[in-house]
């Protein structure tokens, strides 16, 4: 049996993150996962090089601020990284006044986000966990978890067991240790996929972020990556979807361009594929509880296994990290006679995540269904509120500081 002060399941980004912000508190940490395997990641890294990874994220500044405290940010490479100076949303209508701009010069700031490939992100902490005296990496599945008022005590599936005050899951939105913890998570499903792929464009992208709207409720977002280069993120009707994904390469090119009356080829010039469509679907979730047992937790949920929602404002990643800063500062910053698995840190801990993660879990499912109906007078009025805001600028720069913190 090995006893540690922390185990951190899950071999994601937000995982890794979990696991190398406690470390760096001194905290002796076990981290466990399936797929955390060094040959693996290694290999990964250097196919990398000659590579786009399809799964793109749009970074904030508060994921940056995390990243750059754990001693991650600087070892990305930047020439990887696409800043996002503008922001431009259109609506269904097709009409130049129905455009929402958004601009990091206009806000007086440096840029409105950050664009990553998530295997980027990934390698980077994976090698920074690697270095890191405090975390003990193992590759395994959990088969069972125990607590009590000491500990909480887990069994792999290679008999293998470790006891520690803390649990962290980031083991995904289909997570065991929610499901063992019997915690209740409604899940609403959007009955769409988000189709993603990469391509090459002829037209600069002027490190601007697009979003179109389209009349059958579906919502294209083209996010720019250096070197002419595009993400796309389509998020379509199931049906749809799958006529996407087995498209042609250049069958596909001609569906991207040709979507919003052809408005998208209009910005971008000929595209060409460079990466094949891959399709996730979508959905909104939300843990009613993220500590556990009720009795005496011991048990914190992060991330996806705490809440999924839908892409369209890109922040399902910087929420997750989000919870990881709060958990890191909470435990940084906690008195002095408390030890780190004391209850009330861990119920101050949920009611400060519930806060911000309610707000925008509420604000993008609004959003999503405010553009999905197909009411014309609900059409006329989200198209007309978009021209409104675009012409406030005090409206737009409360809406960038937002979207930054």
């Amino acid at each position: 049996m090995s006893t540690q002060d922390v185990i951190v399941l899950g071999a994601g980004i937000v995982g890794k993150a979990a696991a190398l912000s406690l470390a760096r508190q001194g905290l002796k940490v076990i981290h466990i996962a399936p797929d955390l395997d060094t040959n693996s990641a290694l290999k990964t890294a250097q196919n990398a090089e000659n590579s786009w990874d399809s799964r793109i994220y749009a970074l904030s500044g508060s994921t940056q601020k995390l990243l750059s405290d754990i001693h991650v940010w600087n070892s990305l490479n930047h020439n990887r990284i696409q800043v996002v100076s503008d922001m431009r949303i259109f609506g269904d209508s097709g009409q130049t006044q129905d455009e929402l701009h958004f601009s990091a010069y206009s806000a007086t700031v440096n840029q409105l986000a950050w664009i990553v490939e998530s295997s980027h992100i990934e390698k980077t902490l994976d090698t920074a966990c690697q270095f890191q005296g405090n975390i003990q990496r193992l590759t395994g599945s959990v088969v069972n978890f125990i607590t009590n008022n000491d500990s909480v005590t887990l069994t792999t599936q290679a008999g293998e067991t470790f006891t520690a005050k803390l649990l962290v899951a980031a083991d995904g939105a289909k997570s065991s240790i929610r499901e063992k913890l019997q915690i209740e998570t409604p899940i609403n499903d959007y009955e769409q996929t988000a189709v993603v792929a990469n391509f090459e464009c002829t037209q600069d992208h002027q490190s601007t972020a697009r979003q179109w709207f389209l009349e059958n409720g579906e919502i294209l977002a083209l996010l720019p990556l250096p070197n002419k280069k595009l993400s796309m993120v389509w998020s379509a009707q199931p049906e749809h979807a799958e006529e996407l994904k087995n498209l042609d390469d250049q069958a596909l090119c001609t569906a991207v361009m040709s979507a919003a009356s052809g408005q998208v080829g209009s910005q971008t010039g000929p595209l060409k594929l460079i990466t094949s469509a891959q399709g996730f679907p979508l959905r909104r979730m939300r843990a009613k509880r993220i500590i556990g047992p009720d009795e005496r937790p011991r048990v914190i949920l992060i991330g996806d296994a705490a809440h999924v929602m839908h892409p369209l404002a890109g922040q399902g990643l910087n929420l997750g990290l989000r919870d990881v800063a709060s958990l890191g500062k909470l435990l940084e910053e906690k008195e002095s006679f408390r030890e780190i698995d004391d209850p009330s840190l861990l119920r101050r801990y949920e009611r400060a995540r519930h806060g911000d993660t309610d707000v925008l879990l509420f604000t993008t499912d609004k959003l999503k269904k405010l553009f999905s109906s197909n009411s014309n007078a609900l059409k006329v009025a989200r198209n007309w509120g978009m021209g409104l805001v675009n012409k406030s600028r005090f409206l737009k720069r409360q809406l960038i500081k937002k979207a930054l913190s």
